[in-house]
């Protein structure tokens, strides 16, 4: 027999691919060429990549019987998935949009069909543990929660509509590249923490923290401010005014979640992705003799430029983690208990 989070899994992903294939089919011609803010990829690449590889993925690992906590921790910590996605869109660019609307809507077939084939001699596989980063956990039955992937690329391309953007290329020094792709990992994890939560659940108190799930992410869509901040410091650009206020931290935090009160779930990780890319600027534009700079946090702890960086993307993943209780597959076990 099905098992019930199976089925409501599923029925989670079909209702996420139903709002995305209408948001695809709403484009024009020309829309199809606009630049996804804020990357190098086209609406065009950003279907070709939300098709994914059409396969059973980690239902038919399941299947397959190669998943044990040994393996899933051995993956986590060298399994980078960017290298893949970029294989999968560059073949697909010459498809034609008609192409990738068919593939689009056959997309998860195979998933689905994976996940409805599970039963009760899967639970002890679906209960085990996949490391996200530092603070953050989910379980294997988390990814037969696949609809926050449609959820995340459709407001993808409602932001690529709504904004001009050009791709800027941007570099950076190998002290501060060699720390971005676990950022950017950290990044990833968190959009999936936020697109895995239940609609219901954003004015529900967080579990952590104090604040609202959706207050909880409006400190993080204006965090990067605090980077930011330190960031011009060192470029000589930030004042000690502006360097005091960061350090007062509930104060500053809690100024921030103010000051966005009343903003739209969507609202709010715009404001993410702008921010993020903010502060991507400000550390391409670093240059050597800024490396020896070091970054005071309000406990006194002092770190590295280059490991600050890696800070951020650590924050990231702690407020990922706050997430997780909010999420879909959360509250269907808890309303299934």
């Amino acid at each position: 027999m099905t098992l019930p989070l199976a089925e409501a899994a599923v029925e989670d992903l079909r209702h996420a691919h139903r709002e995305l294939l209408g948001v695809v089919d709403s484009l024009s011609a020309s829309d199809w060429e606009r630049f996804v803010p804020y990357g190098e990829w086209t609406v065009k690449d950003l279907v070709a990549h939300a098709i994914g590889d059409m396969s059973p993925s980690g239902p038919g690992l399941i299947h397959a019987g190669v998943l044990t906590p040994e393996f899933i921790a051995d993956t986590s910590k060298v399994f980078d998935v960017r290298t893949r996605n970029a294989s999968i869109v560059e073949e697909r660019r010459r498809y034609t949009r008609e192409d990738l609307r068919q593939l689009l809507f056959d997309a998860h077939d195979a998933m689905i069909d994976a996940t409805l084939r599970l039963d009760e001699s899967h639970l002890p596989v679906l209960a085990y543990s996949v490391p996200m980063g530092p603070e953050y956990e989910i379980k294997v039955e988390d990814w037969l929660w696949h609809g926050y992937h449609d959820r995340q690329h459709a407001d993808d391309i409602r932001r690529a509509v709504e904004v001009d953007w050009q791709p800027e290329r941007l570099t950076f020094l190998p002290e501060i590249d060699a720390k971005l792709g676990l950022v950017q990992r950290y990044r990833e994890g968190l959009l999936r923490a936020i697109y895995s939560a239940a609609d219901d659940a954003w004015e529900e108190p967080a579990t952590v923290g104090g604040w609202t799930y959706k207050q909880d992410l409006a400190h993080i869509a204006s965090n990067d401010l605090r980077p930011q901040t330190r960031l011009r410091a060192i470029l000589g650009e930030a004042g000690d005014e502006e360097m005091a206020a960061i350090l007062r931290t509930d104060e500053w935090n809690q100024a921030r979640v103010d000051e966005r009160k009343g903003w739209s779930v969507r609202r709010l990780v715009d404001d993410l992705a702008a921010n993020r890319h903010q502060t991507l600027k400000l550390l391409a534009r670093l240059r050597p003799e800024h490396l020896s700079a070091t970054i005071s946090f309000a406990s006194g702890d002092q770190v590295s430029l280059p490991d600050y960086v890696g800070h951020i993307g650590r924050h990231d993943a702690m407020h990922a983690g706050h997430l997780v209780p909010a999420s879909r597959a959360r509250r269907f076990a808890m309303k299934s208990q």
